[in-house]
């Protein structure tokens, strides 16, 4: 096995704790959209509620519109056949007339009914929109603060990451090219986990027991040990 110094040892176990530092900063940033969209995807839902009402709003109206037109049609019917019992000769013309007088008011009656169920209809509707609008502005307002601070924290992550990188490089030139290589070569298949201590003769990587010669000859800090099960470099804290 290589020879290596207290120092180096120490200086991979700073390296990969810095590394880990990285990781979990960069994990934050990158989490940072999905967070956003998660906020901004209840006001989408907000918005989707808001176009329906409304839309149920715009049919109400037209049914409206047309109950009116059908009324004014209707008085304007009755206005003609009465403009025409004024000249009618016989009384079965004038009997006919009134019957259909009569019948054309009752159907006007009932819409008439249906006209003010659909008005109450459009104040309940139309009390619905404005409420989930106001509801809307508020919870806009609730989700742009929080968007701000969730970009804030990120740009405040960002410097950290910047920061953690450069002392990441610093620690790195520091160690030799040979432990380096094979720092990264365990960790890429290790989980990212290169160097593990050794507690009571067991590898804290694996858990599984290392030979007592291995584990003494640790304690001398002069030379590069891997388990034998899991590959990971060994340190022993005296």
């Amino acid at each position: 096995m290589k020879k290596i110094t207290r120092d180096q040892i120490e200086l991979l176990i700073e390296l990969q704790q810095q590394e880990a530092a990285i990781a979990k900063v960069q994990s934050e940033i990158d989490e940072l959209p999905l967070k956003i969209e998660q906020i901004v995807s209840g006001l989408k839902e907000f918005e989707e509620e808001i176009l329906i009402k409304k839309e149920s709003l715009s049919e109400l109206k037209k049914v409206y519109r047309s109950y009116d037109a059908e009324i004014q049609a209707n008085q304007a019917r009755v206005k003609k056949r009465e403009e025409q019992l004024r000249l009618v000769t016989t009384n079965k013309e004038y009997q006919a007339i009134l019957k259909e007088i009569d019948e054309i008011k009752k159907l006007s009656s009932r819409i008439e009914d249906e006209t003010i169920q659909c008005l109450e209809n459009l104040d309940v509707a139309e009390n619905e929109v404005k409420e989930k609008e106001e509801k809307y502005l508020t919870e806009a307002a609730a989700v742009n603060q929080q968007k701000s601070v969730f970009e804030a924290d990120a740009d405040s992550e960002r410097r950290s990451l910047d920061e953690l990188l450069a002392q990441r490089d610093d620690i790195s030139i520091k160690i030799d090219p040979e432990m380096i290589k094979q720092y990264e070569f365990v960790k890429s298949y290790a989980r990212g986990i290169a160097i593990v201590q050794v507690k009571d003769c067991i590898c804290m990587g694996c858990n599984m027991n290392i030979p007592p010669q291995m584990y003494n000859e640790l304690h001398r800090e002069n030379e590069l040990k891997t388990c034998p099960h899991c590959h990971r470099m060994l340190y022993v804290i005296q």
